[in-house]
């Protein structure tokens, strides 16, 4: 085992290592050049002292980020939330350790690094962050990624304990449908537990940190972790821990065992030894949800079975898994729901609009609706009678109108037509007034017998052509087409053969 003292050691020369590669921003850099620094000096410890726990290069600029506060560390690196200076927005930037990137081990770190972010990059899906940019710095490599205002579902269940269906399946089902999207591209996470599943404010989950990303991909076949079992022991796949090919199913099986440890608050086996509970994997029946949560839909405890089958070909698709959560959540509406806000102080409807009025209680987070009274004159009617009662009437009186209409025709009857003729009516007219005699007109000879003015006809010696067409046409015609004469004589072309006047972009006339 590693000392303790060492350890430490190295972790501080690689923080000191890390903050001598930054530098200020330009205000604090214009403001050192025009105050001398003295020891004690009020502008220098105002302009160097850093948030309380928070690392001494706080505040600094790395590249064109500006560092503005640790979130955490592990292993790995660093995950430092910066501000990007050139598109002036909020980013997190994951920093590997320099560390980890020396010599032929280092050299497979990286090449992980780059694959989680080039994985992430590739999947344009609004349920999984986004990554904008891989980079070095001073031989440190980072990927800036989207900044999820909001908590992690494993955050949130440690402040406020298990989520209810209604509230459990939309966010699992967000994230079954990234998961969909990544499989489709032959993107396998193999690390999908509660820390990875950001929850945004307005409820929407994202699916997080692709550090141990399988491509099948034939020519990206390096994977450190091919032969290695790898994973969260809460969460891991039987066949991972069994070493065995693996599929998308490996995920399906995390996601099931995620939406176990959301909705009863612990995973679905526990022990206090990692081997004990790694032997419940592989050994122990799918947990049933409905020994934890005697009133669960009896659907959701089936898909959680399923998801967590021991045989990775009984488990449902991402797909499935996204369209049974989603149409669970709509079952476990209630008829009107809330969520308080930060602090209790705000209540965020479902469906607003819906009702007239709502109430909320302070002991949950249940909105009652307040209906609006029946018209008076319902009476005390059913509204489903009283509804019957408009349509007749208002049957009936269309009834009575159409009888009155057809009454009233029928007795004054058709308006009479003057049948006399006119030879009554104008006496004087002269025999035949009013009707004239048909004339046939004389027909129009298709053909055309005169050569108009114009025409090449007599004016150009087409003797040694066969064919012929006009300069700005599209067609060509035998000289001896009666059409042609209409070819003006400033625009004649003529030709030996079809075939020069086909390779003059000319077509034969139809």
């Amino acid at each position: 085992m590693d000392d303790p003292q060492k350890t430490q050691r190295v972790g501080l020369e690689n923080e000191k290592a890390f903050a001598e590669t930054l530098i200020s921003d330009q205000g604090l850099t214009e403001l050192k050049g025009r105050v001398p620094e003295t020891e004690g000096s009020v502008t220098k410890s105002a302009a160097a002292k850093p948030a309380p726990g928070q690392p001494s290069w706080v505040g600094r600029v790395m590249g064109h980020f500006k560092l503005l506060r640790l979130i955490g560390q592990g292993s790995m690196g660093l995950v430092i939330q910066a501000e990007d200076t050139n598109l002036k927005r909020i980013v997190v930037l994951k920093v590997l350790r320099k560390q980890l990137s020396t010599g032929e081990k280092g050299k497979n770190a990286v090449d992980q690094f780059l694959r989680e972010a080039r994985a992430a990059a590739s999947i344009e899906h609004p349920n999984i962050v986004r990554v904008y940019e891989i980079n070095q710095h001073a031989g440190w490599w980072y990927i800036a990624m989207e900044m999820v205002t909001g908590n992690s579902l494993q955050e949130i269940i440690k402040a406020a304990g298990v989520l209810p269906a209604s509230r459990a399946c939309p966010i699992i089902a967000d994230t079954a449908i990234a998961l969909h999207a990544a499989h489709e591209l032959n993107i396998i996470h193999r690390d999908i537990k509660p820390s990875n599943i950001l929850v945004t404010r307005n409820g929407h989950g994202k699916v997080s940190d692709f550090g141990l990303v399988r491509l099948d991909d034939p020519n990206d076949p390096f994977d450190i972790y091919e032969h290695r079992s790898i994973g969260t022991p809460f969460y891991i796949a039987p066949e991972m821990i069994r070493r065995e090919k693996i599929s998308s199913a490996v995920d399906i099986y995390s996601l099931g065992a995620t939406l176990y440890h959301v909705l009863t608050g612990r995973p679905p086996y526990t022990a206090e030894k990692v081997e004990d509970i790694l032997k419940q994997h592989l050994d122990a029946r799918p947990p049933d949800l409905q020994k934890q949560l005697p009133d669960c839909s009896p659907t959701l405890a089936s898909l959680i079975q399923r998801m967590m089958a021991k045989e990775p070909s009984v488990r449902p698709s991402a797909a499935e898994v996204a369209a049974i959560l989603n149409a669970e959540s709509i079952a476990a509406l209630p008829e009107a729901t809330g969520t308080a806000g930060a602090g209790g102080s705000t209540v965020a409807t479902q469906w607003q609009g819906l009702f007239q009025k709502t109430a909320t209680t302070l002991s949950g987070s249940t909105v009652d609706a307040v209906k609006a009274p029946a018209p008076k004159w319902f009476g005390l009617l059913p509204v489903k009678l009283s509804m019957m009662w408009l349509v007749l009437s208002a049957a009936a009186a269309l009834f009575v109108l159409c009888g009155i209409v057809f009454w009233l025709y029928t007795t004054k009857g058709m308006p009479r037509q003057d049948r006399r003729t006119v030879n009554s009516l104008f006496p004087e007219a002269p025999a035949g007034y009013g009707v004239k005699k048909t004339e046939i007109a004389p027909a129009i000879s298709p053909v055309l017998t005169d050569i108009p003015a114009f025409s090449w006809k007599g004016k150009v010696d087409s003797s040694e052509f066969r064919f012929i067409a006009s300069k700005s046409g599209r067609h060509f015609y035998l000289t001896s087409d009666k059409r042609a004469v209409l070819i003006r004589a400033d625009e004649f072309i003529g030709y030996k053969t079809a075939e020069e006047a086909i390779k003059d972009d000319k077509q034969p006339a139809p």
